[in-house]
């Protein structure tokens, strides 16, 4: 086991670790309190064991993993980091043009404009999202921290733990007999023959190349093509077309967005009890005429801005307000 470590230079108003990794995109990290005043935050993200670090102007890392080699240095696992973060995106330039496409967000971005929106591993991400669906985040992280400990490879032992990398498809596909009976067993639930379908089909559609040609289709045509994998509905593949293969464009819509769609962008929407699939594209269609091409990453703000846990800092500039109870993702 080998370990490196490095910084980063980022200001901290281009990235909030708390929003990006603990917002429900992600189900692998947990954030620890070190001292009074510093905070790390651990987790698996490509392969790998990462503890990150943040100050005012950089984000320090420690990686580990048995695929370090010449071939995967220091420079191999930062850009692996900016890839994860896509620190390249100029988030506070777009910010400030989001401000002005609509006073809503302007309102509500003061604390949380440093959301990131996160480029995962494609089958990690649909296999996540899979287990989302009528969960919440702790629960989801059980199922996903199940999944990689008994199909996955051990990366080692930290902080009392062993930490597993996701399972590759190879992995899954050699178990696929037993796939089904074991997910039930461990209480997944519908989710368990969803899971084990999702894998064959996407392994019958080329497995990687397939994810790979899906980033290089247009939006539209990505999204029907995932839409094909049992379990995927247009909202998962949404999220997976979103935090998987760079098409920012795309908008999920679940009921926090819903509920501001409701009060905020079409008030017009407010009788209506469900989201159908009509009123589904007609909310997405409407944020990407207010926010445009990346019009994705401002439902990830939005999105953050419902969750309670991170309520706190915008309500101590405002009037107090009952918090919201919280909903399942």
């Amino acid at each position: 086991m080998l370990e490196l470590q490095g910084s980063i230079a980022v200001n901290e108003n281009e990235l909030n670790l708390d929003l990006t990794l603990l917002g429900g995109q992600s189900f692998r990290w947990e954030k620890l309190q070190i001292t009074d005043n510093e905070n790390l935050w651990k987790g698996v993200a490509c392969n790998a064991y990462w503890e990150l670090k943040q100050d005012t102007k950089n984000l320090h890392y420690k990686v580990y993993s048995e695929l370090l080699s010449t071939k995967h240095d220091n420079v191999f696992y930062e850009n692996l980091l900016k890839r994860y973060f896509r620190l390249d995106f100029n988030l506070n330039k777009n910010v400030t043009q989001w401000r002005k496409s609509h006073p809503h967000f302007d309102e509500i971005s003061g604390n949380l404009k440093a959301v990131r929106v996160l480029d995962q591993e494609p089958l990690e991400n649909i296999l996540s999202f899979i287990c989302s669906q009528n969960n919440n985040i702790k629960r989801i992280s059980t199922m996903i921290n199940w999944l990689c400990s008994n199909y996955g490879n051990k990366i080692g032992n930290f902080h009392s733990k062993d930490e597993y990398s996701f399972p590759t498809l190879e992995s899954l596909i050699k178990h696929q007999n037993e796939l089904e009976s074991r997910l039930r067993s461990a209480k997944f639930g519908y989710r368990a023959k969803f899971i084990a379908q999702s894998v064959m089909k996407i392994n019958e559609f080329g497995g990687y190349d397939w994810f790979e040609k899906l980033r290089t289709l247009p939006y539209n045509e990505a999204r029907i093509e995932l839409a094909k994998v049992p379990g995927i509905g247009f909202k998962v593949a949404d999220c997976i077309c979103l935090m998987s293969l760079n098409h920012l464009e795309s908008v999920p819509i679940d009921t926090h967005i819903f509920k501001i769609a409701q009060s905020v962008y079409m008030p017009q929407l407010r009788a209506v009890k469900a989201v159908t699939p009509k009123i589904y594209e007609e909310i997405a269609e409407k944020f990407r005429q207010i926010y445009g091409a990346y019009a994705g990453w401002t439902q990830a703000v939005l999105f953050c801005s419902e969750l309670r846990q991170f309520q706190t800092d915008q309500q101590t500039e405002k009037s107090p307000t009952k918090p919201k109870k919280k909903r399942n993702k």
